[in-house]
């Protein structure tokens, strides 16, 4: 392992004693103290957490329209400017709504222009290219935040965000940690959680976010964020009941909070509780219309044998996919590797993968990019992006069934058994489609 890799999941290295006695050992061992809540440059950075400090759920519609008012009076007001981008990325994550975007690209360009503060303005504008996954975009802006503030924590975690989606993990880690070293976090611990995961060490990913949880415990919607990624490592580790408690206690914190819901869903669909899966998917969809929850409707539609309904949900999915990329989301991946797991089109997909594998080569692109392949026959290939995709030791059971099914493919029973057997093993729930097919082929 490099020493890059050993920095992330906080092994002994002295690259980050520094890190290390800062947090009292907790990269190595999972212990130490809870950080303070993040700073306002720091939610910035966080497409996934709120935007903008101070803001709490139901507040940023009169905000956006105060602030509007305000840059109608002062259309040069920068700092009005930079906030109203802020708020119209807030906005896009409350509602699931991508036409926020355009606005706060146009109102975050427009305060660079009239002289708002560069970190700032900067900032947003790579955490908007994050959450629209223009990753190459996202890793210009975060590098312009980052000189404009160099001890500022925010721009190393999109940055790093950006260097992993874009398969650059060592540079990606050493951001990552750079970032912790400079303020512990819920950001930058939630990050290193998801390092440790990559890597392939899931106790250690789940002791980070614990951490994670820790800090964002006097913000219920932070809390609530923090225990639904919490569960969603339990969840991949096979572990349904830990990740349902999470859930249910991310929506005891923040009642009604989306992405708990959503998550339980998945869980109750796991658990074979399809009843209460479609109806909990159903209330998020009306909600936040996401693909990810609608393809969730949809599969559970499915296998509780109810196709007619299911094919309506993913009718849905392909509106929602096309609004988002007419608000400059791109969905190449996302889009693909629906159409290959319900058998749509799959060389289309395969061309829309390998246009967009050009630019992003993360171990999740190589996966779609190897499950193509097999789903377009041409599994010689599938086969040599697997292996890319399994690179960092990340156990993931998906892909560890992608390889499964491609050593079946090219011949070698041996092989496909124990990826399939491995995939199982680590998550006996890993997807509502594909386990039946992993334990039919181990049958045999």
């Amino acid at each position: 392992m490099t020493r890059t890799k050993k920095t992330a999941v906080g092994v002994a290295a002295a690259a980050v004693v520094a890190v290390a006695g800062l947090l009292g050992g907790i990269l190595a061992d999972g212990s130490g103290p809870s950080a303070p809540a993040p700073t306002i440059q720091e939610r910035a950075a966080e497409p996934s957490a709120q935007i903008l400090a101070g803001f709490s759920p139901g507040d940023t519609t009169s905000l956006v329209k105060k602030l509007e008012a305000t840059v109608s009076a002062s259309p040069k007001d920068g700092e009005s400017l930079a906030l109203l981008g802020l708020a119209y990325e807030q906005r896009a994550r409350e509602t699931g709504d991508p036409s926020f975007y355009p606005l706060a690209e146009k109102a975050l360009d427009r305060a660079l222009t009239a002289g708002a503060d560069r970190y700032l303005a900067e900032t947003g504008l790579a955490s908007l290219a994050a959450s629209r996954h223009r990753f190459k975009n996202a890793l210009v802006l975060a590098e312009h935040a980052e000189s404009a503030s160099p001890d500022a924590a925010a721009p190393y975690g999109i940055l790093g965000d950006a260097l992993v989606e874009l398969g650059r993990y060592e540079q990606a880690f050493d951001a990552f940690d750079h970032m912790v070293s400079l303020k512990p976090s819920i950001a930058s611990y939630a990050r290193i959680s998801y390092a440790r995961e990559l890597l392939g060490r899931p106790k250690r990913a789940v002791a980070a976010m614990k951490l994670a949880v820790d800090a964002g415990s006097a913000s219920a919607e932070n809390a609530a964020w923090t225990l639904v990624h919490l569960g969603n490592l339990y969840f991949n580790r096979g572990k349904l009941d830990e990740a349902q408690r999470d859930y249910e206690l991310a929506l005891q914190r923040f009642p009604h909070y989306i992405y708990a819901e959503g998550a339980l869903a998945k869980a109750e669909a796991a658990a074979g509780q399809y009843d209460r899966a479609i109806a909990l998917y159903r209330s998020v969809v009306d909600t936040m219309p996401l693909p990810e929850f609608a393809i969730g409707l949809g599969d559970t539609l499915t296998v509780a044998g109810r196709t007619a309904e299911a094919r309506k949900s993913y009718a849905l999915v392909d509106v929602i996919q096309r609004v988002l990329e007419a608000n400059g989301v791109r969905t190449e991946f996302e889009t693909a590797l629906f159409d290959l797991d319900h058998d749509r089109n799959v060389a289309a997909a395969l061309a829309r993968v390998e246009r967009a594998y050009r630019d992003r080569k993360s171990i999740d692109a190589e996966d779609v990019l190897a499950w193509a392949y097999y789903k377009n026959g041409r599994c010689p290939e599938a086969l040599a992006h697997s292996q890319l995709a399994l690179r960092l030791g990340t156990r993931d059971a998906l892909k560890f069934f992608h390889r499964g099914m491609i050593e079946q493919c090219l011949g070698q029973p041996n092989a496909a058994r124990a990826f399939l057997q491995r995939a199982l093993d680590t998550n006996p729930h890993f997807s509502l489609l594909y386990v039946p097919v992993a334990r039919e082929a181990l049958a045999k």
